[in-house]
């Protein structure tokens, strides 16, 4: 009773197969406005203000070349690494399930109730300049990913859309780094035979 109780507060619904067309949509508009969009952040982090700070690594700051694979990760070696992506990966899904959460599951409906089919617009600015407010040079070019998610939830009714959106769109990371570890180890494993007496 609890369980289902804590699931109908947080709207954390199924979602229709029709709904899921909405999803890849959104996904794909993300990719291509963050694409399109991304002169904009190197712009702005040019700017003393937005710059972002120094020691931040590509591809999260935009004036660092960002080589793939990328041989480490936060300072972290990726050479056969593959602790860094059992411990990453789960966190980074949680870390998303909790801002989903806490976001589409928890304030979006507060907000529908004052704002109503407008709430989406409100949360994700919210979203965008408050919680990444640190992202600052990004201020522009994190709109329309953080619009997508809130009105894919509020849309859908169902907090698992804006998580399907919010995870798949960060997914391609952990194949980077995947790649990283792999093309690392690859790179290592001699090419030659060893000559038998």
């Amino acid at each position: 009773m609890i369980f289902a109780d804590f699931k109908e507060r947080f709207h954390l619904v199924a979602f229709s197969n029709t709904d899921w067309l909405w999803v890849v949509g959104a996904v794909i508009f993300t990719i291509i406005a963050d694409q399109l969009l991304e002169p904009v952040g190197k712009y702005f982090a040019r700017l003393r203000f937005f710059s972002p700070p120094s020691y931040l690594p590509a591809p999260f700051n935009p004036l660092k070349k960002f080589a793939i694979p990328p041989s480490e990760f936060f300072g972290v070696t990726l050479k056969e690494n593959w602790r860094l992506l059992a411990v990453f990966i789960p966190i980074h899904i949680i870390a998303m399930f909790s801002e989903e959460l806490m976001w589409r599951g928890y304030i979006l409906p507060l907000q529908v109730d004052t704002y109503g089919v407008y709430a989406w617009i409100i949360n994700g600015l919210l979203w965008a300049w408050v919680v990444h407010a640190c992202l600052k040079w990004h201020l522009i070019g994190m709109i329309p990913g953080m619009l997508i998610a809130p009105w894919i939830a509020q849309h859908t009714g169902s907090t698992w859309a804006s998580f399907a959106v919010h995870a798949i769109g960060n997914a391609p990371l952990w194949i980077i780094l995947l790649v990283g570890v792999l093309k690392s180890t690859i790179d290592e494993e001699p090419n030659h035979v060893e000559k038998t007496a």
